[in-house]
């Protein structure tokens, strides 16, 4: 443990930041008093890290989630629509691990993160994903799953 580099300040309220967004628990707590908690984190633990940087961390937040949903609802997509991209052993074991997963889906969250975008297509690939979950839900159902 010794080889480990212990964050910066603005790395470990990057981390409290993505846990106020991500944990179930937190999210149970109303926004206003996540970001109160948020503050009291900064100013004992990170004072380092400014106003400025907190603004700038939010934003780059925000950027990820988009980018990543993007890339999810992409690979989604892809899996589902060319039968060749199993070829590759990733796409194999994310389209695998997604219809795992397929029920917890915030597709509630998905569709704010396409409101708010500038992307139509984003729109386009929300509205396939919520097509090919209709589809797998009818298979599992013809399945007696």
């Amino acid at each position: 443990m010794k080889d480990l580099k212990p964050f910066t300040d603005r790395e470990n309220f990057i981390v409290a930041s993505t846990i106020m967004i991500t944990s179930d628990k937190m999210k149970t707590i109303n926004r206003e008093t996540r970001q109160g908690i948020l503050q009291y984190i900064r100013e004992t633990k990170y004072p380092e890290v400014t106003d400025q940087d907190w603004k700038e961390i939010a934003a780059g937040i925000d950027a990820h989630k988009k980018d990543v949903f993007e890339i999810m609802v992409k690979a989604f997509n892809e899996s589902s629509g060319s039968p060749e991209t199993f070829a590759n052993k990733a796409m194999m074991e994310l389209d695998t691990s997604m219809k795992g997963e397929i029920d917890d889906i915030d597709f509630n969250e998905l569709k704010k993160i396409v409101e708010n975008s500038d992307d139509p297509q984003l729109r386009e690939y929300y509205l396939t994903m919520r097509q090919l979950l209709r589809d797998y839900n009818d298979e599992r159902s013809e399945q007696g799953v």
